[in-house]
């Protein structure tokens, strides 16, 4: 459970930051969008980087909340603490960054989502051994 407390808390701040440290995207002028990537390259590099590392927190936290659907929907055991704890971190988590800026967000959730079901595991029954 602390695992994913520290997934939220990495997801939220990472994505703060990134919205705080990207070029304004609203209105969007490519011109200026580039001109700002390419004349501040540290806060841009900085920018990739929580955006890399916040979406990955949040994948983590948007598979537990899927495994734990797929997990109830077969009727097995769901760890109901992690769960709730997961979706409520997650969507109070993107609602705070929803209202900060949108599109951004909305980006980052779309990149975070598509990892999370990516590298969700159906086959928990597997052993190393059946994989070599």
């Amino acid at each position: 459970m602390l695992f994913h407390l520290l997934c939220i808390v990495a997801g939220f701040l990472c994505g703060y930051l990134m919205i705080h440290w990207m070029p304004p995207v609203t209105p969007f002028h490519f011109d200026y969008f580039i001109t700002e990537l390419i004349f501040n390259p540290l806060r841009s590099f900085l920018a990739m980087v929580c955006f890399l590392i916040g979406f990955l927190a949040n994948a983590a936290v948007i598979r537990t909340i899927m495994d734990g659907i797929v997990l109830w929907w077969r009727r097995k055991q769901v760890r109901w603490g992690e769960w709730l704890i997961s979706c409520c971190g997650a969507s109070g988590s993107f609602y705070w960054l929803f209202q900060w800026e949108a599109k951004l967000t909305a980006l980052f959730f779309i990149f975070a989502f598509i990892y999370g079901m990516i590298s969700l595991d159906f086959h928990r029954s597997r052993d190393y051994k059946r994989n070599l």
